[in-house]
């Protein structure tokens, strides 16, 4: 807008005001809006994606914002406020796109699109991503335990559970109230093969906050493994009475029902977690095992390569589709998963190698 523009809007302005006794309201109204800077009408858009986010209408919030930025390119918020619009309807990919343009467009150090990249970079499995995105949020705030505590969980996703350890003592000495951080720290441990150390961090969360539900549900993890199935089910049991509809305790107690040969209560509880996370690679494996233990091997050998496509290091899950293969007479096929099963370290994968495909 130049400067004769500025003078023309702003006596139309003053032109109405003088003429709104004579009731020109609505063309009062329609002047003023011509009247906007589009920073103005920008920030009007924004606040009304605000709006649209809170309520939880994600699309509206993303059409609000997109208006926002075509009015400022350059409005770092609508990026980065979009980002999170994509992020909350799992668009992840689209939410990376827009907080990376909020740095890379508008700002270098605008530290919640950082933040918020490594939120969208863990969901969509790119870890080292996110722990490159962390790295330089700990440089920019080092006494931050959220940064430590992200740190860990993608040290954990990345199976890296000596460094996950680390990073979630770094994130307790800076903010030892943090529950979740010991659990998690019970968790790597757990995943690492030191029982009686995750057992000894789940204690001190429960001491800390008894309503949290993946206490009982790891404890249940720890008792599963050691084949305490009694043990387990009443653990998870009290993870479902906390958090009843919680996919991944199903999934579990599916597990220990499975284990235990209650195969209708197994069957149901699986699906349960298929249903409430249908890329829940364990979930697959559990329903494989179900049919390979009810003699449905084409429809077992089906949920392990289903499996297989959200994560192939599932444990027992080359020993199940090694073992469907054989019962299948595919004994070619059948070898390499049971070899994969045996550099495990899981005694079922290596009597059946040893077996079927001519000895280690």
């Amino acid at each position: 807008m130049n400067k004769f523009d500025g003078y023309f809007c702003h006596a139309l302005v003053r032109f109405n005001i003088e003429n709104m006794k004579h009731g020109i309201l609505s063309l009062f109204i329609l002047l003023l809006f011509a009247c906007e800077s589009n920073e103005d009408k920008a920030g009007r858009f924004f606040l009304m994606g605000n709006n649209s986010l809170a309520e939880g209408n994600f699309k509206e919030a993303t059409r609000l914002y997109t208006e926002a930025l075509q009015k400022n390119p350059k409005m770092k918020e609508a990026f980065n406020n979009r980002g999170v619009a994509y992020y909350k309807d799992k668009k992840y990919t689209e939410a990376i796109v827009d907080y990376t343009k909020a740095i890379k467009e508008v700002d270098a150090y605008y530290m919640d699109a950082w933040r918020n990249r490594a939120d969208a970079y863990y969901a969509t499995g790119l870890y080292d991503d996110a722990l490159k995105d962390l790295l330089f949020l700990g440089e920019a705030y080092p006494d931050s335990a959220w940064v430590d505590f992200n740190a860990g969980l993608n040290f954990i996703a990345k199976k890296d559970y000596k460094r996950a350890i680390n990073a979630f003592d770094k994130s307790l000495d800076k903010d030892s109230s943090n529950v979740e951080a010991v659990i998690n720290k019970a968790s790597a441990y757990y995943l690492f093969g030191y029982y009686d150390q995750a057992n000894r961090f789940l204690d001190d969360a429960e001491k800390l906050d008894p309503s949290l539900a993946n206490i009982y549900n790891t404890r249940a993890l720890i008792a599963t493994d050691k084949g305490n199935y009694d043990e387990a089910l009443i653990e998870v049991n009290k993870a479902l009475e906390l958090e009843i509809n919680n996919p991944y305790f199903n999934n579990n107690r599916g597990y220990i029902h499975l284990m235990t040969d209650q195969l209708e209560q197994a069957e149901k509880d699986i699906n349960l977690g298929i249903k409430g996370d249908p890329q829940n690679g364990w979930a697959y494996r559990n329903k494989g095992i179900f049919y390979f233990m009810t003699d449905k091997f084409d429809d077992a050998l089906r949920n392990f390569e289903q499996a297989g496509l959200y994560d192939e290091s599932i444990p027992k899950l080359d020993y199940y589709w090694g073992a469907t293969l054989i019962k299948l007479n595919r004994a070619g096929e059948a070898c390499p998963k049971l070899k994969a099963s045996v550099d495990a370290f899981e005694n079922e994968g290596r009597a059946l190698y040893e077996q079927h495909c001519g000895g280690i």
